[in-house]
């Protein structure tokens, strides 16, 4: 076990991908009990429980230079780091922190299609939305390439004024815009080097000292190992993940998926799998947290050395308005009010044809 952790430290960045192992059904059982057991959040809906089973969340982290291995660096050393959402299909959103910059990419078709269950109308619009973008004027390009769907540098510390945009624009209702906004800043404060280095360090120790490693057999090629530790070491080892999901759950209203262990002595098992010598995957019960009447869910950890996410600055546009500076609100509400104006011109055109989709003039 210690040479396989080593092994996957070995690389200059190391990404994990988080995904919840249940259907639909398990997920809604699961956050009905927790809601029951705790006595907060609203029963889950239909709609909740599909997105939870679909959540794909994926973090690289990596040493600046690329060409550090992660092992070899100190707790002080910078990280640059990478996140995106998606729910199955197109990354809903993504944000990056390199350096001491913060760059952000929303696509508002996946948002609209994926996460809000928008119709083939509301898609549409969403389509139109992004394509009527390039006809923005230069000096707003930074406002233009945002909600365009590209990167773009953002002020993290505005993330509230760029969500107040959102909802005066009329394209975003205000507890949507909201939760984009907080959602982003909660990404941003997991991609921090203190929660990059938390998360490494924390596995790291959590699997070298204080816990009992039991062969499980083989399968699809990997090595299998259950690994017993107390319930204090195991979330203190996804510290940093868990502190995001229970920030997101409440922002949306819902019970918690991770409850504070009653005893934090009490033995929890997570399943490792060991592949060509490198540690490949953690799954943990995050039912084992909240006592025998919790249920089950089962979070995946999927752990590769190296980036599957760019962690380079994206370049900037070339036109007036894509001097090197952050998106401000301000360009973001005028290119917003902008737009509004291009699509009521268009609704109020008699000759419109009354085609959906891309084809709509």
């Amino acid at each position: 076990m210690s040479d396989a952790v080593d092994e996957l430290l070995s690389w200059e960045a190391l990404t994990v991908a988080a995904s919840l192992d249940a259907t639909p059904e398990q997920v809604r059982d699961y956050l009905s009990r927790s809601a029951a057991r705790n006595g907060t959040g609203r029963q889950p809906s239909a709609e909740d429980a599909r997105l939870l089973s679909q959540l794909e969340l994926t973090v690289a982290v990596g040493d600046p230079g690329r060409d550090e291995a992660l092992r070899d660096l100190d707790e002080d050393d910078p990280l640059d780091g990478a996140m995106t959402v998606n729910f199955g299909g197109r990354d809903v959103t993504g944000i990056k922190n390199i350096g001491d910059r913060t760059y952000v990419r929303l696509g508002t078709e996946a948002l609209v299609e994926e996460v809000l269950g928008g119709d083939e109308a509301a898609v549409s619009r969403a389509h139109r939305f992004e394509e009527d973008t390039d006809l923005l004027p230069g000096s707003l390009e930074n406002a233009a390439r945002a909600l365009g769907g590209d990167w773009v540098e953002v002020d993290p510390y505005e993330f509230d004024a760029y969500a107040q945009a959102l909802h005066e624009s009329g394209h975003v209702d205000a507890a949507t815009a909201d939760r984009l906004g907080g959602a982003l800043l909660d990404g941003g404060e997991l991609l921090t080097p203190e929660a990059q280095w938390e998360l490494v360090e924390e596995l790291n120790s959590a699997l070298r000292s204080g816990a009992t490693l039991h062969p499980a057999g083989q399968a699809g090629g990997a090595e299998l190992v259950t690994v017993t530790m107390s319930a204090g070491d195991a979330r203190r080892a996804l510290g940093p993940l868990f502190t995001v999901l229970a920030a997101e759950t409440e922002r949306f209203g819902l019970p918690p998926l991770v409850d504070e262990p009653a005893d934090e002595n009490a033995p929890v098992e997570a399943q490792l799998a060991i592949r060509n010598g490198v540690l490949d995957e953690v799954t943990v019960d995050l039912g084992q947290f909240g006592g025998p009447e919790a249920g089950s869910l089962p979070l995946s950890l999927s752990l590769a050395g190296g980036s599957a996410l760019s962690l380079n600055a994206p370049e900037s546009g070339e036109g007036e308005g894509a001097e090197d500076r952050p998106l401000t609100p301000d360009d973001l509400a005028v290119a917003l009010l902008y737009l509004q104006v291009r699509d009521e011109e268009r609704a109020a055109d008699e000759d419109r044809a009354d085609v959906p989709g891309p084809m709509q003039p």
